[in-house]
């Protein structure tokens, strides 16, 4: 599988989710936060369209180019990697179907209508991103430029600070639509660039492109919306795991929850969630380290960080930290959830695990 269909994955597509922005039409001034808002704002009738892009993740992922049809809320995308990889998704009546035509198998996925409209329109998404850079980024409007032939206004977000979670950001946003026809991201040198190359939306697309007809032959994995991690036992973690590390109950702190959840490869990663006082504080992910993974720098805005003695990663935004490193054959990463606490916090709750077995 090429490397952009994971980092996509990764990622979280935030370049792809900016994508088909409803709002009002109009040809006033605005200012950036307005257009924001605008931009975010869903019309009462949904664009119909059809519409190609291209994805690039440079080094990280490579480059996919896109084809997508909408229509009444209805999407269509056909994704095509630079080394071959091909792979269509539809998304019509609360159903998402993924057919990866190179490795000839497919995934589906069922919604409630409810879910089924916050995974069709991105506004929820780029809301919250917006949001969250409202405070680290300067926020301006930075011209008007076409793309794909239309007129667009252009907002850069820059970072305040080299720490925060998300890097240097330019929308080009459709001055009549309100669509996302472009989006550039840096995050640590790691860029992404979303850009249309053309946009119709006088294409009369029929219902038709929504059906999907797989292979009869192909092989199709059905995947829950449920939560797939299982609840455990310490008795059973300490089995299964042998012998390992963890963050002992002391000062107000307590275990709440071990989870257990197949991850890539089938691989077994555990989590222990920790409360402080009876609030969230932080939970802790141990899974068995490849031997590759040792190899990985920091991504993002990570920063290299020296923890228990080893060679670790730091993520310290105020919206997100995370500590990671890999120890006695075990990866470990300690996420915070009580924004109260520091990454100091984090590295000194990594320095009083303890050994278990």
């Amino acid at each position: 599988m090429m490397k952009w269909k994971q980092s996509c994955r990764a990622a979280g597509l935030i370049a792809v989710m900016t994508f088909s922005l409803v709002g009002c039409n109009t040809e006033a001034s605005y200012t950036p936060q307005e257009i924001i808002e605008q931009a975010l704002h869903e019309s009462k009738e949904p664009l119909t369209y059809y519409g190609e892009y291209t994805l690039d993740m440079g080094e990280l992922g490579g480059k996919a180019y896109v084809k997508e049809w909408v229509k009444d809320r209805n999407r269509r995308l056909e994704m095509t990697g630079d080394n071959g990889e091909h792979v269509i998704t539809v998304t019509k009546d609360a159903e998402v179907i993924s057919y990866d035509v190179t490795e000839h198998t497919a995934y589906t996925m069922a919604y409630s209508q409810d879910e089924l409209d916050g995974l069709q329109s991105p506004k929820d998404q780029v809301q919250l991103i917006f949001n969250m850079v409202k405070d680290t980024h300067d926020i301006k409007i930075a011209g008007e430029e076409k793309v794909a032939g239309r007129d667009t206004y252009k907002i850069v977000a820059k970072t305040k600070k080299t720490e925060s979670l998300f890097g240097d950001m330019e929308a080009w946003i459709d001055k009549k639509t309100w669509l996302t026809l472009k989006m550039k991201s840096d995050n640590a040198g790691n860029k992404m660039i979303t850009e249309y190359s053309k946009i119709n939306f006088a294409e009369k697309i029929e219902d038709q492109q929504f059906t999907l007809d797989l292979p009869k032959d192909v092989t199709i994995q059905e995947i829950s919306g449920e939560d797939p991690s299982e609840s455990i036992s310490l008795e059973d973690a300490k089995q299964q795991l042998e012998t390992f590390l963890m963050v002992p109950e002391e000062n107000g702190l307590t275990l709440d929850k071990i989870s257990v959840v197949k991850g890539i490869e089938d691989r077994s990663e555990y989590s222990f969630d920790y409360g402080l006082d009876g609030e969230l504080a932080f939970f802790v992910t141990v899974f068995k380290a490849d031997a590759s993974m040792a190899d990985i720098g920091p991504i993002l805005n990570e920063k290299e960080m020296d923890i228990r003695g080893q060679k670790g990663t730091v993520m310290d935004d105020q919206h997100f930290r995370s500590i990671a490193w890999q120890e006695n054959g075990y990866q470990y990463s300690i996420v915070g959830q009580n924004p109260e606490l520091t990454a100091e916090d984090l590295v000194s709750y990594a320095q009083k695990m303890i050994v278990v077995q």
